[in-house]
C-alpha cells in the first residue's frame, strides 16, 4: 500500500524534526567534551567547539589529583544509593495498605498525603525541624527529609491497585503473611513501577545541591553538584594551582584553561547518572503509564 503525497510529507517532517531534537540534545555534550580535551590555547577560543586538533587530558589529570572530586564522588554515591533505597522501600510499604480497599480511614489517610502535594512547612520550619533532630551536617540531612513525596506514594499505590487480587488470596490460603506477600509476590510483580521510582530517585538525589547548601556547613561533606557549583562561580578552583593571565599551570607544566577544567567537571559529573539510563528504560514507560492510570 503506497502512501500519500500528505503521509509522506508528514514522514519526512517528523523525522528531521526527531534528528533536529536529537542534534540540539547531543551536541551540548559534543561541545564540553571537545572543550575538556583541548589544550589551552584552543579551549579558550570564543565559538564553535566540534574538535580539537590536540587532544589532551591535563583537566581530567588535575581534577583528580586534587582528591577533591573524589571525596565529592563518595558523599554523592553515599546520598545517591542511601536515599534511592530508603526511598524505594518506604514509599513502597506505605503505599501498599493504601492500594487495599479494606484499610480502616483509606481516605483520609489519602487525603492527607494529597494534602502535602499543595501545601508544605516552608523552608525555615523544614531547617529548625532538621536542626532539633541534630541532623545538621550530617548525610541525614541530605536524605531523610524529601525521603517520600506524595506523589510518589500515589503512584505506586494507583500500580499496587492493578495487580491481581486473587494472588494475594491464594497466598493468604496457603498461609503467608502479608510481610511475605508484600516481599516476595507484590515487589517481583512490581518491577516496572520500582524501576521508574528507582530511576526518579537516582537522577533527584544525584542532582540535588540545595539541601546540601542549606544544611551542611561545615564543609566536611561536599557533594559534587556542590563541587560543581562552587567550580562554575569561581571560574576554576582555588586549591588546583596559579592563575596567569587566561591559563592555570601547575607545578609539572601543565596548562589547560579555566573553560577546560569546567567543562571536565561538567562531564565528570554529569555522565554516570546518564548511563544508568538504558538500564531502566525499558521499565520506564510502562511504570508510568499503569501507575497514572490506574486506580
Amino acid at each position: 500500500m503506497k502512501k500519500s503525497i500528505g503521509a509522506r510529507a508528514f514522514d519526512i517532517f517528523n523525522i528531521s524534526l526527531m534528528v533536529f531534537i536529537c542534534l540540539t540534545v547531543v551536541f551540548p555534550f559534543v561541545q564540553q567534551i571537545v572543550i575538556s580535551l583541548s589544550p589551552s590555547n584552543e579551549s579558550g577560543e570564543i565559538g564553535l567547539h566540534l574538535f580539537t586538533s590536540n587532544p589532551t587530558f591535563d583537566s581530567y589529570t588535575q581534577i583528580f589529583a586534587t582528591g577533591s572530586i573524589l571525596e565529592a564522588y563518595y558523599w554523592t554515591i553515599l546520598r545517591t544509593v542511601l536515599g534511592t533505597v530508603l526511598t524505594v522501600v518506604v514509599s513502597a510499604m506505605l503505599a501498599y495498605p493504601l492500594s487495599k480497599r479494606y484499610l480502616l480511614g483509606r481516605k483520609m489517610w489519602m487525603g492527607l498525603i494529597i494534602f502535602t502535594m499543595f501545601f508544605g512547612g516552608g523552608l525555615i520550619p523544614t531547617y529548625l525541624l532538621v536542626k532539633e533532630l541534630h541532623m545538621l551536617n550530617s548525610i541525614w540531612s541530605l536524605v531523610l527529609p524529601g525521603l517520600c513525596s506524595a506523589y510518589t506514594i500515589v503512584i505506586i499505590r494507583n500500580f499496587f491497585t492493578s495487580l491481581p487480587v486473587e494472588v494475594e488470596e491464594s497466598a493468604y490460603m496457603d498461609g503467608a503473611n502479608d510481610f511475605t506477600i508484600f516481599f516476595k509476590i507484590v515487589l517481583p510483580l512490581s518491577t516496572p513501577i520500582i524501576a521508574t521510582i528507582t530511576l526518579w530517585s537516582l537522577v533527584g538525589q544525584w542532582n540535588a545541591w540545595f539541601d546540601a547548601m542549606i544544611y551542611i556547613s561545615n564543609g566536611e561533606i561536599k557533594v559534587l553538584q556542590i563541587l560543581l557549583r562552587d567550580v562554575l562561580n569561581n571560574a576554576q578552583d582555588a586549591a588546583m594551582a596559579s592563575v596567569r593571565g587566561g591559563e592555570i599551570v601547575d607545578s609539572s607544566g601543565q596548562n589547560y584553561t579555566a573553560e577546560s577544567v569546567k567543562a571536565a567537571i561538567l562531564l565528570v559529573t554529569t555522565l554516570p547518572i546518564i548511563m544508568v539510563y538504558p538500564f531502566l528504560q525499558k521499565y520506564f514507560v510502562k511504570g508510568i503509564m499503569i501507575g497514572a492510570v490506574k486506580g
